[in-house]
């Protein structure tokens, strides 16, 4: 009687190392390849939530979003492959990071080298790079007078040209249209330009961008306005950002703990097997 039983194991065990090797390859490994594409998915959001939150104080900062969309894969061989080892698989790709240029709100500071822009334009400067966009407006001057960011970057004019100061010029006035006075006169006008779609533009510091070609760039439009003595304050909702980034470590702890018991399964599953032979 025993040695029956024993043949019909023994008959049975191609089926059972095929059917073994079918889950893992085809379901439990699949399962994990997914699971792990939602973790670099979460990964990155946490990524850029990490990095508004440390922007939450920087003038001019814009809030970036993740954008992730499913990736569909269909296994190969599904005429050999049954059941759910057949289905699609749907993995999180990671798509593209969306830029929130909404405006932030304009602060007093009463300092006159303090710049806000009033609608939807930048300011254009000049780095070692060429020339890059930022709302970023606390300048000031440097040993040579020249009018600069805080990154040391020069403000160009409509002129393509820095601003200069002389030592004893004092009295600095920059109008809502843009131009620059001192007590001796006109100085220039700041270049203020617009875009035809700031999605384009290309983030390459926190606050500062560059634009890309074939967006079309307008210099002056009528209805921007320039405020002196005042600054744009970051547009990164602290409260917001601080509950994405709780429930994104919930959500990857809870993957995490999918991905272990996943892997928990599969050794049972194989000792269980052993046991039976």
């Amino acid at each position: 009687m025993h040695l029956f039983f024993l043949a019909r194991i023994l008959h049975y065990i191609p089926q059972m190392i095929l059917i073994i090797q079918t889950i893992g390859e085809n379901i439990m490994d699949n399962t994990k390849y997914v699971a792990l594409s939602r973790q670099m998915a979460l990964w990155k959001q946490m990524d850029v939530v990490s990095n508004n939150m440390a922007n939450m104080n920087t003038s001019g900062y814009k809030q970036d979003e993740a954008i992730f969309t499913s990736f569909l894969h269909q296994p190969e061989n599904t005429a050999q492959v049954q059941g759910l080892a057949a289905k699609p698989l749907y993995f999180t790709q990671d798509y593209a990071t969306y830029k929130n240029f909404q405006e932030g709100i304009l602060a007093e500071t009463g300092n006159d080298l303090d710049v806000a822009i009033k609608g939807d334009a930048f300011f254009a400067v000049q780095t070692a790079d060429g020339e890059k966009y930022t709302r970023k407006g606390n300048f000031s001057l440097d040993s040579n007078g020249m009018l600069v960011t805080s990154e040391g970057d020069a403000v160009l004019s409509e002129a393509n040209e820095p601003f200069f100061f002389a030592p004893g010029e004092k009295e600095i006035s920059i109008l809502e249209n843009g131009e620059v006075y001192t007590e001796n006169g006109l100085i220039g006008k700041l270049k203020i330009v617009s875009f035809a779609d700031n999605q384009k533009l290309q983030k390459v510091a926190n606050t500062m961008f560059e634009n890309v070609d074939g967006n079309a760039m307008v210099i002056g439009e009528d209805n921007i306005r320039v405020m002196q003595g005042k600054l744009e304050k970051s547009n990164v909702n602290s409260i917001e950002e601080m509950t994405k980034l709780v429930n994104l470590q919930r959500s990857y702890e809870y993957v995490q703990q999918m991905i272990d018991e996943e892997h928990d399964r599969l050794s049972n599953t194989i000792t269980a097997f052993a046991q039976m032979i």
